[in-house]
């Protein structure tokens, strides 16, 4: 027996070469789990495992192949510090973006308001070219703090007195009982299907009207602000100063 374990012992640098100094692809050479004599599991050559299947000489093996296949497989991993500055830089891009996302947003909604007060101003200005008075609505008062909420009943109030002066009846999905002034998208009323609808901005909220029906009526949106200390970014029929 002695013999044998020093003629496979003189054999041992030759076999145990390959994995060690060579870079096996592991479809020629799979690595595959084993329980040693002190019931430690070691991920070891197939190869390796045919031949030397006595104690002392598979343990030896098996510990230097295992050793061997840890660190390639360290050499190839992430370190903590490499995933955590992965991880802010995706941070960082992924705020810039939606920073941005929301800028493009917010200035396309600005443009849409813009556009949708010099339409509704333009349809007024039709309808008292034929009646010589505006469509008749007298609050909110811009001026006042109070107005300054656009979810305040009083917006919603006149918002139904110019929806109906304009579009010639109180709901989107009928046909006119009195003269169209303007023709609104979808989008731009709080209901399609139900009475005494009124146009809403592009955040979802009443246009605000005040009118005394023989000057030009002020038209508005509160651009999302809801305090009086931001009516500055309000977007208005009227030049602010």
């Amino acid at each position: 027996m002695d013999s044998a374990i020093a003629a496979t012992s003189a054999f041992l640098p030759a076999l145990i070469a390959p994995p060690i100094a060579g870079n096996p692809s592991p479809a020629k050479r799979p690595m595959m789990e084993m329980t040693t004599k002190s019931s430690t599991k070691v991920k070891a050559d197939p190869f390796v495992f045919g031949i030397f299947f006595t104690g002392g000489i598979f343990e030896i093996m098996t510990s230097i192949v295992a050793h061997w296949s840890w660190k390639t497989n360290l050499s190839k991993s992430f370190t903590l510090v490499e995933l955590m500055a992965v991880i802010a830089v995706i941070g960082i891009l992924a705020g810039l973006t939606l920073g941005a996302a929301g800028a493009v947003r917010t200035q396309s909604n600005n443009s849409r308001a813009k556009s949708e007060i010099a339409a509704l101003q333009a349809a007024c200005e039709r309808y008292f070219a034929e009646r010589n008075e505006y469509p008749e609505a007298t609050s909110p008062d811009p001026t006042s703090p109070k107005d300054c909420d656009p979810t305040s009943a009083s917006y919603s109030a006149a918002g139904k007195v110019l929806f109906k002066g304009l579009f010639g009846i109180n709901q989107f999905n009928l046909p006119p009982t009195d003269k169209r002034y303007f023709e609104p998208k979808a989008s731009m009323v709080s209901s399609t299907n139900k009475s005494d609808p009124y146009f809403i901005d592009p955040w979802g909220y009443p246009y605000g009207y005040n009118s005394d029906r023989t000057n030009a009526p002020l038209i508005w949106s509160t651009a999302n602000q809801k305090t009086a200390l931001q009516t500055n970014r309000w977007i208005t029929s009227w030049p602010k100063m």
